[in-house]
């Protein structure tokens, strides 16, 4: 399955906006609050990640339906 934090040439304009957020605050840390409410964006347009404990995204893929 393809990561599109890793392809992000792949990434909607939609999820890019999205994803350019995630990786501007990740600048000054992300905490878990950041991180639900960043998925809860990704799904809200039909995406979603996973995140480890130390707070890192990974994952990016697309809500199977």
């Amino acid at each position: 399955m393809t990561d599109l934090f890793e392809d992000y040439h792949k990434q909607p304009p939609e999820l890019r906006a999205i994803v350019s957020e995630i990786e501007e605050k990740s600048l000054t840390g992300l905490d878990y609050p950041d991180l639900v409410l960043f998925q809860s964006r990704c799904e809200a347009i039909g995406y979603t990640f996973d995140y480890d404990l130390s707070g890192t995204p990974f994952n990016l893929k697309a809500i199977k339906k």
